[in-house]
């Protein structure tokens, strides 16, 4: 009976924490952009920044068919520091993304174009030059992805 009792107090104060708009601290809960589909993006930048991109979208709540979000991006790599041989010892990787969240009424289609840029060490080695590069292309993957939701989101709340 004392077992019914706890169980009964609790599904009581569940439901009263429940009907005062309580929240745990850590929820997760979207940014009211509304339900998102990042379209594929081409090469091995594109895979770590849709990613990126997914991880953000899975947490929008909306009804309705998801929006979709097409990026392109193009990058370039440039030589930032020479050894006394003159060979790079030091590269740059800079990528700028335009995108574009489709239309969806009432809310017009909402585009935009983001930058950043991040630094790795080159090495004699091929295949350490290969890794550098690739751990170079997931962090500016990141990068993007977090510079370009922040630009979705103000563009959003200021369509709103």
């Amino acid at each position: 009976m004392a077992k019914f009792g706890t169980t009964a107090w609790m599904v009581a104060l569940t439901v009263a924490l429940a009907g005062c708009g309580f929240q745990p601290v850590y929820s997760t809960q979207g940014s009211g952009i509304g339900p998102v589909t990042v379209a594929a993006i081409d090469g091995r930048t594109g895979y770590y920044l849709r990613q990126e991109l997914d991880r953000r979208a899975v947490l929008e709540k909306g009804t309705g068919s998801p929006r979709v979000l097409t990026v392109k991006f193009e990058r370039v790599f440039t030589p930032a520091a020479q050894g006394t041989d003159g060979i790079s010892t030091r590269n740059e990787l800079t990528v700028t993304a335009t995108y574009v969240l489709a239309a969806a009424p009432p809310l017009p289609a909402v585009r935009g174009s983001v930058a950043t840029n991040v630094a790795y060490e080159s090495l004699d080695q091929a295949y350490g030059d290969v890794a550098l590069q690739a751990d170079a292309e997931e962090r500016v993957a990141g990068q993007i992805a977090e510079r370009l939701w922040l630009d979705l989101q103000r563009q959003v709340r200021a369509a709103r």
